[in-house]
């Protein structure tokens, strides 16, 4: 079908320019000239039809140097490299000269890990015709060079400083080079040399880097410099720019500033309700679900990851009725197949505690990946089906699927959940001898829950002891709460001393000490946790419960007497009471 429009278009063409309407499998009335063979060659790679822009290429008679350059340009922007650099040797063959257009346009085929050998040629044929230099050219091989890993940074870093002329664009090819491979502060100090050494005036694409960088490295202030400066400069209507700053704020945990520019903005696209949607998913999820509502009141379409973030949403609540919802509009708008809907459709399920439904998406996908296969087993692990997990593990190991320590990670705590502790334990020191897979600080985590969780707890600080890597505050976490669980206070004490020296100003590691003392009846230790959880930074927050009712949620807060809904369940905890106590004394007197 989709061929099928690239040849209307070839038509309509034709009939356009001749007065008849010619087949695009036969030639043409007349030879195209060489501008119109070009438009049409750039109009169908532009729609991914390679071939025919081919065939329309093969049939010119005469080609001049645009109609190379569009070609290559044509492969190389649909992943077509090969072809890109064959094209390229037929050009010089046929005596026609690359210029500097032809050969920025095949460095884009060059781009990627994997691309060394082609992009050192390419780079040579620049520099052995002289374009070297030449702007386009320039900054094509930095970009070649940025998009290669921390490696080929470096030689771009060594061909930046050597450019005599350094418009815009070479600065934010430099500074999206850094930031994509994990160099935050060398991207934002060379965003901060671009504007205040050589006066260069940033554009909204460099600024939405500086402003994504700023996000990932969780820094605010930076970051609202930039939104001000971007108002400063008349940017701000710019949507890529704005959506970029709407995801730095959520990053950021802001909500109310991107929820602020989010309300302000005039121009939404889908990025726009994804980023927003997104960033609600992860700090309060059912207004992420009310978003997902009004944008389908606006009338805007979502895709792939507009779902995966609603269904994370309804996975966060447990809101199974919701989360059907949202899988008949996934199949309604054709993503019933698409892989990242389908993962996040399995967990949702799974924490909804629907483990059937869960298992019928997992089995209808046609194609899984690593993810699949291991959110199906931490599903089967959290909801108690432990044999299950480890019948997915096998059937797994069966199919050939490549082990990592996140598979174990989710067969340990599957484990762990189901009370299967020895299943556990031997997964575990299997992995390496067996599955030849090196376990990492959260599988050990991992392990040391698992013991403590069934009372080994002189085990599981002796793991403590063992790990070859040091132990840090969530491996402590694990063993004080299984000392909290089986009374220990020995090792309780001992485990809250290493996270009070990791995390001194931590609520969490009080609570829990504190509740040991409790008890075991030591008030004098217990006053001192208290006191000393009062002079923390950090405050705990107060559990939350949420229940789906007759299609609404109601929330409940550890203390919170204020809810209409608390007198009601108070009278209906009562009534049970009463009957159970009851049903006690008849059980008693019988």
């Amino acid at each position: 079908m989709f061929k099928l429009n690239c040849k209307r278009s070839i038509r309509i063409f034709y009939k356009a320019h001749y007065g008849s309407e010619a087949q695009p499998n036969s030639r043409p009335i007349r030879p195209l000239s060489p501008r119109e063979a070009t438009t049409i060659i750039k109009a169908l790679c532009g729609r991914g039809a390679t071939a025919l822009a081919r065939k329309v290429f093969d049939e010119m008679p005469h080609r001049d140097v645009v109609a190379w350059t569009a070609m290559i340009s044509g492969y190389a922007s649909n992943g077509l490299h090969d072809e890109a650099w064959a094209t390229l040797r037929r050009m010089a063959g046929s005596g026609a000269a690359p210029n500097a257009f032809t050969l920025s346009a095949l460095l884009a085929a060059c781009r990627g890990p994997g691309r060394r050998r082609a992009r050192a040629a390419a780079h040579a044929s620049a520099v052995r015709r002289g374009l070297g230099a030449a702007p386009y050219v320039a900054n094509a091989l930095l970009d070649a060079y940025a998009s290669c890993g921390d490696g080929a940074v470096g030689d771009a870093r060594r061909l930046f400083d050597e450019m005599a002329e350094r418009t815009a664009v070479t600065w934010t090819v430099m500074i999206a080079g850094y930031a994509r491979w994990g160099r935050a502060d060398v991207a934002l100090e060379m965003f901060r040399r671009m504007v205040l050494q050589d006066s260069v005036e940033p554009s909204p694409f460099a600024y939405s880097i500086a402003i994504s960088t700023c996000g990932s490295i969780r820094h605010p202030t930076l970051g609202r410099q930039l939104h001000a400066a971007s108002v400063k400069h008349d940017l701000i209507s710019n949507t890529p720019l704005s959506n970029s700053l709407i995801d730095m704020y959520c990053k950021c945990t802001k909500i109310r500033h991107a929820k602020l520019l989010f309300n302000t903005m005039r121009r939404k696209d889908v990025i726009t309700w994804n980023t927003m949607i997104a960033g609600l998913d992860r700090h309060s999820p059912h207004e992420a679900l009310q978003l997902f509502l009004e944008m389908r009141v606006q009338n805007m379409r979502p895709n792939c990851f507009t779902f995966t973030s609603v269904a994370s949403s309804c996975a966060s609540l447990a809101v199974l009725r919701c989360g059907r919802q949202v899988h008949c509009a996934v199949l309604r708008s054709g993503f019933g197949n698409n892989l990242q809907v389908c993962n996040a459709l399995i967990d949702m399920y799974a924490k909804c505690g629907s483990v059937d439904e869960s298992k019928k998406v997992f089995d209808e996908m046609s194609r899984r990946d690593l993810l699949s296969w291991t959110s199906m087993m931490i599903g089967y692990g959290n909801n108690g089906y432990g044999y299950e997990a480890i019948r997915l593990f096998d059937e797994m190991v069966n199919v050939g699927i490549q082990l990592d320590h996140v598979v174990f990670l989710g067969l340990i705590s599957a484990c762990s959940h189901s009370g299967l502790v020895e299943e556990g334990w031997e997964y575990f020191n299997l992995m390496k001898t067996e599955y030849h897979v090196e376990p990492n600080l959260e599988v050990y985590g991992c392990a040391v829950d698992l013991l403590g969780r069934a009372g080994r707890i002189e085990e599981a600080f002796d793991l403590i002891q063992r790990m070859p890597f040091e132990p840090g505050e969530s491996i402590w976490g694990a063993l004080l709460g299984a000392c909290k669980m089986h009374k220990n206070v020995i090792l309780g004490k001992l485990a809250a001393k290493k996270i009070m020296e990791l995390k001194p100003r931590g609520a969490t590691t009080y609570v829990l000490l504190s509740n040991i003392y409790a008890a075991e009846r030591e008030w004098g230790e217990f006053a001192k946790a208290r006191k000393a959880l009062r002079g923390t930074s950090d405050k705990k927050e107060a559990g939350m419960s949420r229940i789906e009712v007759s299609d609404k949620l109601c929330s409940f807060v550890a203390g919170d007497n204020t809810s209409y809904y608390v007198g009601l369940c108070s009278d209906v905890l009562d009534s049970l009471a009463r009957h159970m106590d009851e049903n006690s004394q008849l059980e008693f007197i019988s």
